[in-house]
């Protein structure tokens, strides 16, 4: 049965739509895109609406952003600050900067609200940092974990407790990229410079081998699912699999994914990236 279009959007022409970010909401009626051109797109699915902030530079647009009472756009930037936007007309208006000072966030107030209530609505968002500080991307208990190589084995530490969690020898190999999932139940590890990918279940000590998974590098090459039941790996295809038994769910074909054909660069419209899991996955 063919998939039902729920929504359509054009993001960009040409290189611009290549995305730093690209987040569903949590009540998943949205998602948040931004682009290279320096811009945020707040795409609504279910009204068809596609709302431009232009940030000025591709600096301001930072790692991830967030929505707020459905109507504040917080992003973090690429100097460590926090801008606010107004998206309630057609216009998003820029309310605020926050930076990091040497007594905490210092705000800097870039706009005079149109009335009462837009003035009560964006003290309400500037009044619990604690509410829009955090990269969405990272949440649960991992904050205060640390993983790290020692004597051939990878350990994941509780930096508050200093303790260790969990084990697994690894051989004598030194070199190792290792990824631990948001709850810090899974590890994606491989050896640098090698094919050989591995998923580690630390519930149950077992260890996966997950094929297909060619050409991860730096970058953002992979999604957890928001309850870490599965994991995306972009190769020079998108292979989707379970975190509890180690297998492959799915495949997303590229049409780019010939033998002996490389990838377009990451700045192209042809190379395909993981996007987002929607909350519920």
């Amino acid at each position: 049965m063919p998939s039902a279009l729920i929504s359509k959007a054009k993001i960009a022409n040409g290189w611009v739509s290549y995305a730093c970010y690209q987040l569903f909401t949590p009540d998943r009626t949205r998602i948040l895109h931004s682009s290279q051109d320096g811009t945020i797109q707040v795409w609504n699915l279910f009204l068809w609406e596609l709302i431009n902030i232009w940030t000025g530079d591709v600096s301001q647009v930072g790692d991830w952003a967030h929505l707020l009472n459905d109507q504040i756009i917080v992003s973090e930037t690429s100097e460590e600050s926090y801008n606010f936007w107004d998206i309630t007309s057609g216009m998003p208006v820029k309310f605020c900067t926050a930076s990091q000072g040497s007594k905490g966030l210092e705000f800097t107030h870039l706009a005079s609200a149109p009335n009462d209530l837009t003035t009560q609505r964006w003290e309400m968002i500037l009044r619990d940092a604690n509410w829009w500080q955090c990269d969405p991307h990272v949440h649960n208990k991992t904050y205060n974990w640390v993983v790290y190589l020692s004597e051939g084995s990878i350990l994941v530490d509780d930096k508050s407790s200093n303790t260790c969690i969990a084990s697994l020898k690894v051989g004598s190999m030194s070199h190792y990229n290792l990824l631990l999932s948001p709850s810090g139940k899974f590890m994606l590890f491989w050896p640098t410079h090698s094919d050989d990918c591995h998923l580690w279940n630390i519930d149950t000590q077992t260890v996966y081998q997950l094929e297909n998974t060619l050409e991860i590098s730096f970058g953002r090459e992979w999604e957890w699912s928001p309850d870490d039941h599965y994991i995306a790996i972009q190769s020079y295809d998108i292979t989707l699999w379970d975190t509890c038994t180690g297998a492959l769910v799915s495949i997303f074909y590229s049409n780019n994914a010939h033998a002996g054909v490389f990838l377009p660069p990451r700045s192209s419209p042809e190379f395909i990236r993981i996007q987002c899991f929607s909350p519920d996955g």
